[in-house]
């Protein structure tokens, strides 16, 4: 719920709002009855926010302009306008309505302020007392702008005419939806007299004083909206029916509470219900107020941030238990895991440790072995997956082929058949001169690459599968990639050392055939030139 106090120079009006409805009104005579009603009022409600809405005839309203400046020149010439102005007052606020930037940079400025502060004086004072937190001072027609631009007028200048008490009758003047002035004038005949010939007296009156201050020419057009009760709604439309430089336009107040869906207790006659709405839509909004006298607003709002940023924390240390639970029953479902692991590898360890095999490898050939390999790898250009990889691309050539091993060895002879041939000690005299004629001379090496595989899907036909070893290995001999190629196992083997065996008659099981192949690629291993 949303607390305005509406101030009329006279009488303070408390009005409570929810959303748009306003639920109560309460009045407070200037008296001292009347200010100890305010301060038990103030005391009931337990230091909740509340704002204050002044609808003065001692506010006064100047445009002027400035130089374009920024920082402390600017705001030295501000003061300096303030102190010609506004020199005995409190309350003043200075609003940048439009920058310059034709021949000469200069600011528009608005300069508007309390004369006579002391009539606020006895209630702030009371506000103060019961440590009720003051969001703000708003001045009515400057939030009246909001109201002026609903109307969404085609002319530039328009004047908004008023009555939130009897005895008054506020005029606010808008060019280009921005406050110029207002002007609030005592009018007597609300009640009796010719109450539409006074209003238009009025209005033509601030028309005149618009063409003195060459506000507007005197050929403009001024929209005129004048916010009336059912009373006197008649009598203004027929007497503002014809008027060649004034569009009028009468509005019944309670037609605008009901657009701007606010709903009210009973019917309305004055404006004023329309105006503390519009004040209580903005949570900060603030006009006249110094710190001082919001201290106590400062401090529900702290106490507001502290409130939301303890149930901030609160959330978080919940998050964060509720993180480290499930961490904390992830880890122990971790731990029975590990465990359940860790004895499947101690069961297979064990079982490894009594079938494992002592290796008969000498230390010397290990190093010989090492050292080779740092040889390669240091002095030489191909790797072993280079050698695969370019044999894989040949055998991709024929459906069907997959290999089932594959035996990898670096020898210094291309003859080699396997690693278990392969020595890598220093050979003896004897040795030397017996084998001279078998060995090739020099620091040549061969990478020798033995693969053995089948024909998946194999149906029997022998003819195709050793056509195709055939035209694999004559494949990769033309290629010239290999220094040798050789077919070491046939899909059938039809040589003298070889039998076929089977069954036959009707009576035969028929077996599945399996076509099975072998090879052994030889390639020399160019030295690096680094």
């Amino acid at each position: 719920m949303k607390r305005i106090l509406y101030f009329t120079g006279y009488r303070m009006v408390a009005q409570e709002w929810s959303g748009r409805n306003l639920n109560s009104s309460v009045y407070f005579e200037p008296d001292e009855q009347g200010l100890d009603l305010f301060k038990s009022y103030l005391t009931s409600l337990n230091h909740e926010p509340v704002r204050l809405l002044v609808d003065l005839i001692e506010e006064e309203f100047r445009q002027i302009k400035i130089p374009l400046l920024s920082g402390q020149n600017r705001r030295e010439i501000v003061n300096r306008n303030f102190a010609k102005f506004f020199r005995n007052s409190d309350y003043r606020l200075a609003r940048s309505q439009a920058r310059l930037k034709k021949e000469r940079k200069e600011e528009v400025l608005l300069m508007m302020g309390l004369t006579n502060q002391f009539l606020l004086k006895p209630w702030l004072e009371i506000i103060d007392s019961t440590r009720t937190p003051l969001s703000g001072i708003v001045s009515l027609p400057l939030i009246s702008e909001s109201v002026v631009s609903q109307f969404k007028d085609e002319h530039d200048c328009v004047i908004l005419v008023s009555q939130q008490v009897p005895s008054n009758l506020r005029q606010s003047v808008f060019i280009k939806g921005k406050l110029v002035l207002s002007r609030l004038v005592p009018i007597a005949s609300f009640y009796q007299g010719d109450y539409a010939n006074d209003v238009i007296r009025d209005v033509e009156s601030t028309q005149r004083y618009l063409f003195s201050q060459r506000l507007i020419q005197r050929t403009d057009i001024v929209s005129v909206h004048i916010i009336s009760n059912r009373h006197h709604l008649e009598q203004l439309r027929v007497r503002t029916s014809d008027d060649e430089y004034l569009d009028y336009a009468v509005h019944d107040i309670n037609d605008l509470l009901e657009s701007e869906k606010i709903e009210a207790s009973e019917e309305q006659d004055f404006s004023s219900a329309l105006f503390c709405y519009q004040a209580s839509k903005s949570a900060y909004v603030n006009h006249y107020a110094n710190p001082a006298e919001k201290k106590y607003f400062y401090h529900h709002v702290a106490a507001i941030g502290s409130k939301v940023l303890a149930v901030l924390l609160l959330s978080l240390t919940l998050g964060l238990f509720a993180t480290s639970v499930v961490k904390a029953m992830l880890y122990e479902s971790s731990i029975v895991e590990m465990e359940s692991l860790e004895q499947k590898y101690r069961t297979k360890f064990n079982q490894l440790s009594v079938s494992r095999v002592d290796s008969s490898i000498k230390t010397t050939t290990m190093q010989s072995v090492v050292q080779t390999v740092e040889a390669i790898e240091q002095r030489y250009q191909l790797r072993p997956d280079d050698l695969m990889a370019r044999v894989s691309q040949h055998l991709s050539l024929f459906n069907g082929l997959r290999v089932s091993s594959l035996d990898w060895f670096v020898a210094r002879s291309p003859d080699t058949e396997s690693a278990s041939q392969v020595s890598w000690q220093a050979a003896s005299s004897r040795s030397r001169s017996r084998n001279r004629r078998n060995t090739p001379q020099g620091n040549e090496l061969y990478e020798v690459l033995v693969l053995s595989g089948r024909f998946v899907d194999f149906d029997g036909n022998y003819r195709f599968v050793l056509s195709a070893i055939d035209d694999l290995e004559d494949a990769m001999r033309v290629s010239g990639e290999y220094d040798k190629v050789e077919i070491l196992q046939r899909p059938l083997n039809v040589g003298s050392e070889k039998k076929l065996s089977g069954d036959a008659g009707t009576r035969a099981t028929k077996s599945k055939d399996i076509a099975e192949f072998a090879l052994r690629v030889v390639r020399k291993v160019e030295l690096s030139e680094k």
